[in-house]
Parts: C-alpha cells; structure tokens; sequence
C-alpha cells in the first residue's frame, strides 16, 4: 500500500491497478500503441459480454466470435510489430481494425447490428489523445463508409446522423488533442522550472544530481566560485550581485562545449560537468571560459577547482575533490584553477557513502 510522505494512503484508481498486473509484454511499445491494444481488448470484451442480451442466432454467433478471434490474433501480431519503424501514424491501424470489425458485424449478422455504432467514437478518442495532431481529418473517410455499412439502407435519416456523427467524432478528436497538447506543454513548463534556477536559467541542484549520475570515468566536474562575491553585494547591492551572477550564467551557457553542462549550486557558486575531458582539457576549457568573462568585464573574478572521475572516483566524490581544489585556487590567490591532484591536503579523499552525506547537506 502506497503512502505520501505525510503517510497518507495513496488510493491508484482501479484501471491503474488492472494494468499493473498485466503482463510486461503487452506494455511494449509508445504510450500509443499501449492504448490502441486497449481499444481493440476493450471493444471486444465489450462485444462478447453484451452480445447475448441481445439473442444473435447461431450465424451471428460465428461472426461475432470470429470477429473477437480476429482481435486477439492482431492484439498478439503487434507484439511482434516494430512500431518505432511505422512512425508516429503506425498505431492508426489499431482503430482501423476495430472499426472494420465492427462493420463486419454490423454487414453480416441479423440481431446484432447497428448496436456497437457508438463505439466508433472510441477510436476518435484514440485519434484525439494518441496520435499526431489532424489525425481525426485522416481517420474520417476510413470511419464514413464503415459507418454507414453498419447503418440500415440509406435514407435521408441515416445521411444527416453521419453528418451529425463525422461532426462530433473530429470535434471530440480535436477537442482532446488541444486539452492534451495543453497538458503536456504544462507539463513540460513545471519539469523545466523544477530543475532550472530562476535567476541564471542554467541548471539547479536538483537537476545537477540527475545529471551527475549519468556521470563516466574520464568525465570531469568543475567548481568555479565568484572571488569576493559578498564583498560585491554589501558595497554594490545585491541587485547588482544578482545581474552578475545572471551574466554568469549566460556566459557559461555561451562558451560550454555542446554536451556539456552547467548548474548554479547555490550562492555564488557553480558546478560544470564536462564530458569525456580530463583534467588537463578540463583546466583548457575553464580557462578559455574565464577568458570570456574578462572580455565581457565581469565584475568579479572567479576560482575554479576541478577533478575526473576514474575506477576509484564517483562522481560525488569527484565534487568533493573540485570543491577542496576552490580552496586551495584561492589560497593561491584566487582567479585561478587548480585540479584536484594538485589541492592535496586541502581535503581529505572521501568515500562514495562520505561524498553523499556531504552532497546533501
């Protein structure tokens, strides 16, 4: 039973715990074609459970359940499918099979068809929410003539209701697809806020813990420090002291090499991580960057300390390192770097379990 962290029991609404039990291979695959298995498991669940209300003779029957036959085949065939290869419009096959089973049934039995028409709506909702925008405008001259196979002889009366159907199909296919994008744009908005630091717009801490741990030996972390930087707030302000540190980070998002990373880890201090570098590249690309910030006339310089990861060094003990090697560049009188090897005695080599205690406070 799951609680928040209030311990709170925390109730997953019934559908989640159905899929929880399903087995892993039927959850294979894009969000899509998750959801389209769905649509075809739910349609003829739907079916055989309703079809005897409705007293099909023996030929309905064989249709009905050929029909259900030929959904569990397909929901079974698209494990096998290598969706990513079809592209995003690859699920559109899922509500295209259901809706031809559904005009089979409707064509081809006696008491039966005509019931299961409102089901066509099922595969506009899967349009609307899983596939790519206007996917609804492809979808409709597929689902018109299905529609109207499964409809008694045309008449005026069953002209205007496809009309009507069409309408509220897309319009419900359109309606979803906006309130998705929306959701995910949203979505997307908070997780981006979450992990970037609202005054430099480079990464924070919480974001630099993530990042730290795709972290490999030959990677090297970077601690550059801001010389004098409360000094600069108590006689500039710290309305001053914050633009510095905006242009701070501005200039470490211009001048990092692509694939490279930087985070405000609080204060007037910050984190780099540079992949694939060394300490010696290391030293060249924090150099190079404090090049640029004299050219841009930074009003304070900054000491950097940096460390590589190897067999023997994590990434947390390698920020520890970084860390001892700021203080010994600004022993050495700051506006420097210095590596770790060289900042010997200027902090004691840690453990992994140590270098994590000290991360998190």
């Amino acid at each position: 039973m799951a609680r928040d962290p209030s311990g709170t029991v925390i109730t997953r609404p019934w559908w989640r715990r159905l899929v929880e039990r399903l087995p892993g291979r039927w959850l294979v695959g894009a969000p899509a074609v998750v959801a389209g298995r769905a649509v075809l498991a739910v349609t003829g669940l739907l079916v055989l459970l309703t079809a005897p209300l409705l007293v099909p003779t023996a030929a309905d029957w064989t249709v009905v359940l050929a029909v259900a036959a030929a959904d569990a085949a397909l929901l079974v065939a698209s494990l096998a499918v290598p969706w990513g290869r079809l592209g995003r419009s690859g699920p559109v096959l899922f509500p295209l099979v259901q809706m031809l089973g559904l005009a089979v049934i409707g064509v081809s039995t006696e008491r039966v068809d005509g019931a299961y028409v409102p089901l066509f709506v099922l595969d506009f909702v899967f349009a609307g929410l899983f596939l790519p925008p206007r996917s609804a405008y492809w979808l409709l001259p597929a689902a018109l003539p299905l529609y109207l196979l499964t409809s008694e002889q045309l008449s005026a009366q069953v002209a205007v209701r496809t009309v009507v159907m069409a309408c509220v199909w897309v319009l419900v296919a359109e309606l979803l697809a906006s309130m998705s994008r929306r959701q995910r744009a949203a979505s997307d908005r908070l997780e981006r806020d979450a992990r970037t630091d609202p005054l430099t717009t480079i990464g924070n801490r919480r974001d630099l813990e993530d990042r730290m741990a795709l972290l490999v030996p030959g990677d090297s972390v970077v601690v550059c420090d801001l010389d004098h930087f409360k000094q600069l707030n108590d006689t500039r302000g710290h309305t001053f002291g914050d633009q510095v540190l905006r242009e701070f980070g501005a200039m470490l998002t211009a001048g990092l090499r692509r694939g490279d990373y930087a985070a405000r880890f609080g204060g007037e201090e910050f984190v780099l991580l540079l992949h694939g570098s060394g300490t010696d590249v290391a030293i060249d690309v924090v150099e190079r960057l404090r090049g640029s910030w004299r050219e841009l006339g930074g009003a304070a310089t900054f000491s950097a300390g940096c460390a590589t990861l190897d067999a023997d060094t994590g990434a947390q003990q390698a920020l520890v390192a970084a860390d001892a090697a700021v203080y010994a560049a600004k022993a050495a009188g700051r506006d420097c770097t210095r590596s770790a090897e060289a900042a010997q005695g200027w902090g004691p080599r840690v453990d992994a379990t140590t270098a994590e205690a000290l991360f998190e406070e």
